[in-house]
């Protein structure tokens, strides 16, 4: 006779204390995971109640139109028009040209081309690493919905990191991709809504100002390498294009993917980081944009640059020796990074036909 294998009230017990057990140990890890974060500020009251257009937590285990849902939501771009990157493994040339029906031929008039739309399917393709696309975030009403700041060069990450430490010290949340290349990176900005470019690029500005006031070895083109490049979109143009982020080729060699800042190196699950990843919310994108107008060049430069995103304020030798030739010329070596910045703006000068071919929808 077979008799049935109970569990008793002390099996009960056992098993409550081994999940609570489990339970304890996963909170010490999250924990853990917090504090290597390094979440030193706390995001701002709006920024925890802006409403956001998410299609909910998302993982590498997530069917695939849920990560397209992701994608789409956070890299909105243009829709009428994308880019396809080409490369010549011959002469090692590369670039990126508008997809067009049928694709490119010689003597092929761009004019009449038909461009083709951004969709799902290409969307896809590009997560699988068919295509590797270029994203228009300047939109036909001058708004788009990120921001993108690259860095290029021997100093690429260094100063991104700048990048993002000026962002956490303004409340502006900043996402660190690692470029196609290896030796760039891209910082990114989320909007809860769409936002006006002008407003955009504002906020960028501050953070680059911020930032060359961390790492005076800043390059003043850095301003030059915001996403949306202009603040009104040129008649007749997209704007400038940024190449989207993980694109399934160079996925797998840890390319185009987005960085853990407590290791630098990538997140084990990219859809659960970007599920969770902070949106700007409008009036502190409007309240950061704003102190853009203190970025000051040339004659207006009268004090020295400062930045909220550290504490320490190293100062200046009583005496800062120069030599007078064609101009003045400084070691940067006596310098603190805050002057070496203060004299980078002091020496350089607007430039007015800039502005006046972004006043007449020029292509600048």
């Amino acid at each position: 006779m077979e008799h049935a294998i109970g569990v008793g009230p002390t099996d009960d017990v056992a098993q409550l204390r081994r999940e609570l057990d489990r339970l304890r140990a996963e909170n010490r890890r999250l924990s853990r995971l917090l504090e290597l974060r390094g979440q030193d500020t706390e995001p701002g009251p709006e920024q925890l109640a802006a409403p956001v257009d998410r299609p909910g937590m998302v993982t590498m285990a997530s069917p695939a139109d849920r990560k397209l849902a992701l994608f789409a939501s956070l890299f909105r771009a243009r829709t009428d028009v994308y880019s396809l990157r080409w490369e010549n493994h011959r002469t090692g040339r590369s670039g990126w040209k508008p997809a067009v029906a049928g694709g490119w031929r010689k003597g092929m008039n761009s004019a009449t081309a038909r461009r083709l739309p951004l969709t799902q399917e290409v969307l896809a393709a590009h997560l699988t690493g068919d295509e590797f696309i270029g994203l228009y975030p300047l939109q036909r009403d001058n708004s788009c919905s990120f921001l993108a700041a690259d860095f290029d060069g021997p100093s690429a990450m260094l100063d991104a990191l700048a990048y993002v430490k000026a962002g956490r010290a303004r409340e502006v949340p900043v996402a660190l991709e690692i470029s196609q290349s290896g030796r760039g990176a891209h910082g990114w900005i989320f909007f809860a809504e769409s936002t006006p470019a002008v407003i955009a690029r504002g906020v960028g500005t501050v953070l680059i100002h911020d930032a060359m006031t961390l790492r005076g070895s800043m390059d003043l083109r850095s301003y030059d390498r915001l996403f949306p490049s202009q603040d009104v979109l040129p008649d007749g143009g997209f704007g400038n294009l940024i190449a989207a982020p993980l694109n399934g080729l160079r996925r797998r060699n840890s390319l185009t993917v987005f960085l853990d800042l407590a290791t630098l190196e990538p997140f084990d699950d990219q859809w659960d980081y970007l599920s969770t990843v902070d949106r700007l919310g409008p009036s502190t994108a409007r309240k950061v944009a704003r102190l853009a107008e203190r970025t000051v060049v040339g004659a207006e430069v009268t004090r020295l640059d400062s930045s909220p995103a550290t504490k320490i304020k190293p100062q200046l030798p009583k005496i800062v020796t120069a030599e007078l030739a064609a101009g003045l010329r400084l070691s940067a070596g006596q310098l603190t990074p805050a002057a070496v910045s203060t004299f980078k703006h002091a020496a350089s000068m607007i430039n007015p036909k800039f502005y006046e071919l972004q006043r007449l929808r020029k292509s600048t």
